[in-house]
Order: C-alpha cells, then structure tokens, then sequence
C-alpha cells in the first residue's frame, strides 16, 4: 500500500472516507499533525534564528504524549485547536555571507498571536548543530554566489550537488584531484611512497566534507583539527622510515554510532546529548591502530533505524497486533536535521547510514563504514550510487556502538560494513580490519581470518540465482529493468541465471519476522519520548505501510504482554521457530538448485524516492532474517523509458508511489548475496557480476 506522508492518506485506508469528512475537525487535525510532524525540513535560502530549529507537530505531540487517553477521547477539540491556531513555515540553511555561521533550524510553529518559545528539545539541538558548525573553518565556507546557482529550498528541488566541491573554489586543484583521481588503493599506494603526504590527503578530503556538509547536511561531528594533528604525526613516522599501518594515512569517516572518546555519539536522540563517549567503540580502536586518520562522523535517522510502533495506536489508532517494529530509511532527526541526497537534493539519502552514503556520493569519504540491521548499509549506497557491502555479523566488529536497545535483548543483530566508490576499496577494508583479528578488541566478533578465494572464482563462469520480485512488494519499472538488462548482460557473458520462486525466496515473510522481532523492544520509543522530542514523520509513512501488509506467518505469535510475565519471551522463541522455517527454506534453495556461485537480486522496491517516503525496505530485509553478506553494486539509471509505463498498488501490496518526473536520473542498482560466512565468496561473485554488468576490468 502506498502513502503520501505530506498531509495525505493512502488510497488503501478504509477509513480515508469517513476521515475526509471533517465533522469534527479531527480528519483536518490528524493530516495536520502528519504534516506538522516534519520536523527536520532543512534548507531554505533564508531562515530565522538557528533556536527556532523545531517541529511543528510538538504542540499536539505533547499533549497526545503526555496525556494519550484524555487526548484521544478529546481528539476533535485538540486538533481543531491545533489545526486553527498554529501555522507551519519552513525554514533552511542561512548564509548572511560565506562568513557567517550556519544555522539549520528545521520546521517551526508560531502563534497567530504571538512568536512561540522553543522547546527545550529543540533549544539543545540548535546548540548541537551550532556547535557542530563552528569546526568547519570560515575558508571552508559555500559563498553567497554558490547557493545563489542553486534552487531553493534544497530539501524540495532536484539539485545536483556533486560538482558544487569543484565548482566552489575551496579545494585547490592537487586536493581536487587527490579527492576525485584515486581510490583507496591508489592512495594508499601514494601515501605509502612519499607521492602524497598524509597532512594533505586529509586536508583534502576534510575540505570536501565540510563542503558536502553545507548541501547534504550529512555530517554530526567533526574531528578536522585532531585529523590534521595526527596526519602530521603520521608523516614524520613515515620521514622516521616507520608506517603506522595497511591503512596508514587513510582518512575514513565513520557513522555517528561509532563511539569516539571524548565526543558525543547521539544517535538523532535529543536525549543522548546529555553523554560524553569515554572510549573508542572497538573498530575505532582498530582503524587508528591499523594508521588510518578518522576526521568526521555522520548523520543517521532518529535511535538510527529501529523503534517500537506505539505510537500508531496513540497517534492515528491504527490497529497494527501488538506494536509492529518502526523501521525509518529516512536519515533525519531532531538533533542534526535531515540528510539530502547529493544527486537529487529532493530525494532521499537513505538510512539509517545515509550520511555516508552523501558523504562518499561526494567523494568527502574515500571510504565509510555504517552498520546495517535491515539494509542500512545498502540502502544508502542504492540511493546514492555508491558501493556497500554487508558482511556477516561478526566478521567486522560491532561492539562498543551507541544504542538505544535493551541490553542483552538479541534477535536480528546488526553489523558493520564498508560504503565506497568502487569494489576494491571495499575489499581493502573488509580484509585489512578482519585479517587483523576483531575478536583480540571484541568479544562478539568472530574469529576467522580472511580467506582468498579469488583464484576459485575469478574467470571462469558463474551459475547465479534470481531472486523472485515478491508479490506483496513490487517493483517499481526502472528497478524491475534495471535488474533484467543485468540479467540480459550476464547471460550474454556467458553465466547461467537461475530463476527462483516467490515462494522460495521467502521475502515478504522475512519481513513480517523481521517486524515482529523490531517490536519486542521499546527502548527505542522510550529514549525519544523521555527527551520530549516528537518522532520524525518517516516512521510514521512506515506505520502506513504496515496496515496493508499480510502478517500470516506470524499471526499465531503468543502475545508479548498481559498476565503472563513470560510473554515476550515466549514470542522471541516463536519468532525464533519462524526465523528457523525461512532459513531452512533458503538451506533448500541452494541443495535442491544444486551448485550457486549466489544470488542476483534487487537492491530495494525503488530508487531514492522523495522525503519520508521510502517504508518498507523488504529486499534488503530478508537477508538479515538469514545474516547472508550482501553488497550493493550501482547499474543504470531512471530515465525516460519506462516514464510510461503503470505502476499501480493492489490490494495487500506495499511500495512508495512511483513518480516518474521525480525520480528521474535517479541512481539504480542490483544486490548480489551468498549464504551465512561466506563473504570472501560474496565479495568475488559481486567484484565479477560487477565487471560484466558495468563494463570495468576485472
């Protein structure tokens, strides 16, 4: 089912009439809150005051927040009140001159009578970002000339931003061609030999943040000084005849869930603002000891993907069994606002490690590292046209990460992985950090080394599965050609394509065990509402949704509370049980299928689609339920070919609208995945499939 999160109900809500009629105001006051509930709209030519950076769908928040019973039988007088009484602006990135400090207030609500105080919620995320903000250098700062080439508001107009770090005359010509003429192995190489010194690669690539920073928003910490501190100590170790390390000199940037001591690693939550890190998240530890340079982190969703739906039935009495599990692939929150795509600013960037994903679109990364749960490393990448890979959990450390999640409750785990602009870069980090033995810095990592299988796989001929486009999550046209000319160039290379059933694929069930699992903890609900911060309005396009999505399989879950204390964990183990049917069914595909080098699939339903609007991420889901590595490779584009064709919703299915004119020149790409453990398999078969289907040298 489809849903329009702007103020709009989907076509497939039952009760859209009888909502339509507004006899009560509450229809108007329930589209109002939905609207009001964007709180992180970002981007404006000019703004008001950086303390105003709040949202307008506070007001009816708190009081449903605070009151959810008085509030819902009195619902028809809140929201005529609300809707009457407040009016919305959007407000964006001020730039007085390329001098001046930026602000980033996001929606804001004012009275008709008189100028409404911010929140304190939303007074500490204006000094979170102005404190951000201050570490980019005022030489490093967009001129008034540059925005003035742009269209305003960034966040509702198809800007493309990729040639704004050439085009703003901060990087000199050697840091743009550092930035732009090698990847991490040549610049390993360079660093390595004395071409390049370590001081000017992070220069270059730190000016190139800032500059992504200033169009995407991409970025929640910045770490410039101390990276040029240690570049420099790097490059007399080196004039010493000493490297640090495989990695020395490399800047990397990392996802703002990474824990670098003595800075913050808020998550997107208000709340977490109040916490100082006191030591290095375990592959932090790892980087600096293997002689990279981490100089930035970056922007995420609010509690970064995952939270319990509680807020359905409060909010909107939405009937979902039980509180389904909110999953967001929108990268805003209230503390730092929302990330915009670099290749179409209207569009999102994806999540929950959508800040990478720009940062590296932009070449400000040559190489990022997020963490993936449900597709938060591919996601990204399929958005913005780069690279990601998502290996098992466990075979690059995880811990030592921010989190907003019952401690010690384990279901669906998440991993780290790498987000690049080209395989091999990839390949570097997954067999550098792993060769290095994680477990010796994280207990929950497994201890394998690396293997090197590229002489079994590479040249001779694959035999791939197809994975069937599921029923209940269709794709949208550009998706569904992209994947048959990939299919088309494979086979044309000679490789063999195996085309597997809907029913042995087991998507659209995954998902609803992936659901399930998300809604046994609520910790993540429970860290937003303590800070008073209302939920930004993607989780609330997700929650729309789920309402018409089949939850068959697990319609027989014992239910997670009442007078049975031992309820949730009754519903873990049956969800466990379901998890166990989906895995054997995939054990079955790969003995009764006979040998598969892996699997060829889509990456997502969609493209990068507008703001708020991407829900359901089944594609990528489905291989968490299963932990299989998977990487993202980026092929062909939306264009005008299949501008034509129909894309329709039934009854049961589920998918953002496709609009054509919005999308257009959007980023598309395949999936290519192997079973449990065998990443270095996955890693080859993707390195192969990618070289036939892109046309790049083996």
């Amino acid at each position: 089912m489809a849903c329009e999160c702007r103020g709009q109900w989907g076509p497939g809500d039952p009760d859209r009439a009888e909502r339509g009629k507004g006899k009560d105001g509450q229809a108007e006051g329930e589209r109002k809150w939905v609207e009001e509930m964007q709180t992180g709209t970002l981007y404006s030519r000019r703004g008001t005051s950086e303390e105003t950076g709040g949202g307008g769908g506070w007001l009816l928040y708190k009081r449903i927040a605070v009151v959810p019973v008085l509030v819902y039988l009195l619902g028809s007088v809140a929201s005529r009140r609300h809707h009457d009484d407040t009016t919305t602006s959007r407000q964006g990135y001020e730039y007085t001159n390329a001098k001046q400090a930026m602000t980033v207030p996001a929606t804001t609500t004012s009275s008709t009578a008189s100028a409404q105080e911010p929140s304190d919620w939303q007074a500490r995320g204006a000094a979170k970002r102005k404190q951000r903000d201050a570490a980019i250098p005022a030489a490093w700062r967009l001129s008034d000339e540059v925005f003035a080439s742009l269209q305003m508001p960034l966040e509702s107009n198809a800007n493309n931003v990729l040639d704004v770090p050439r085009r703003s005359g901060i990087l000199s010509e050697r840091e743009l061609h550092i930035t732009e003429g090698y990847d991490v192995r040549g610049l390993l190489a360079g660093l390595a030999g004395g071409e390049m010194t370590a001081v000017e690669v992070t220069a270059a690539f730190s000016k190139r943040a800032a500059v992504a920073q200033q169009v995407t928003n991409c970025l929640t910490e910045m770490y410039f000084a101390d990276a040029e501190k240690r570049a420099r100590e790097l490059d007399a170790m080196r004039e010493g005849g000493q490297l640090a390390g495989p990695l020395h000199g490399l800047p990397i940037s990392i996802k703002d869930s990474f824990q670098v001591a003595g800075s913050q690693a808020t998550i997107g939550i208000v709340g977490f603002l109040d916490r100082t890190s006191e030591a290095n998240s375990a592959l932090v530890e790892m980087l600096l000891g293997l002689g990279a340079v981490l100089y930035c982190k970056t922007n995420v969703p609010q509690t970064m993907m995952v939270s319990r739906a509680h807020l359905s039935r409060v909010f909107l009495r939405w009937r979902l069994a039980d509180g389904e599990g909110v999953k967001t692939c929108d990268s805003q929150n209230n503390v730092f606002g929302r990330t915009l795509n670099p290749l179409n600013t209207s569009l999102g960037a994806g999540g929950s490690s959508g800040g990478e994903g720009a940062l590296v679109a932009m070449r400000g990364s040559p190489l990022g590292v997020g963490t993936d749960v449900g597709g938060s490393v591919r996601i990204p990448a399929l958005c913005c046209g780069t690279y990601g890979f998502r290996p098992t959990t466990g075979r690059i450390p995880y811990g030592g990460q921010a989190r907003c999640v019952t401690a010690g409750l384990k279901h669906i785990v998440a991993c780290a992985g790498p987000l690049a602009n080209d395989m091999d870069s990839m390949g570097i980090f997954l067999k550098t950090v792993i060769d290095a033995r994680p477990w010796l810095h994280d207990a929950t990592a497994i201890d394998v080394p690396w293997r090197d299988v590229s002489q079994d796989i590479a040249g001779r001929k694959l035999r791939l599965g197809l994975l069937a486009e599921d029923p209940t999550y269709p794709l949208h046209p550009p998706v569904r050609k992209a994947l048959a000319e990939a299919v088309r160039l494979l086979e044309a290379a000679g490789h063999e394509v195996v085309r597997l059933t809907a029913e042995e694929c087991q998507t659209a069930r995954a998902g609803q065990v992936a659901w399930q699992c998300f809604s046994l903890d609520d910790a993540p609900s429970r860290a937003v509402d303590a800070s008073g911060e209302p939920a930004i309005p993607s989780r609330v396009c997700t929650l729309e949704r789920l309402r018409g999505v089949d939850m068959g399989f697990v319609a027989d879950l014992p239910p997670s509370s009442g007078d049975d204390s031992n309820g949730g964990l009754k519903r873990l183990a049956a969800l466990n049980v379901k998890r166990q049917e989906i895995e054997d069914r995939w054990r079955r595909v790969w003995v009764e299928r006979g040998r598969l080098d892996g699997v060829v699939a889509p990456a997502a339903q969609n493209t990068a689609v507008e703001h708020d609007e991407f829900g359901i991420p089944p594609y990528t889901m489905l291989l968490n339920v299963l932990d299989y590595p998977a990487c993202v490779i980026p092929f062909a584009k939306a264009d005008e070919s299949t501008a034509g064709e129909a894309f329709e919703l039934a009854s049961g299915q589920s998918g953002p609208q496709y609009r054509p004119e919005r999308i257009r020149g959007a980023p598309c790409s395949i999936q290519v995945f192997t079973s449990t453990m065998r990443d270095e398999e996955c890693f080859e078969v993707a390195k192969l499939v990618d070289a036939c289907v892109n046309g790049k040298a083996k």
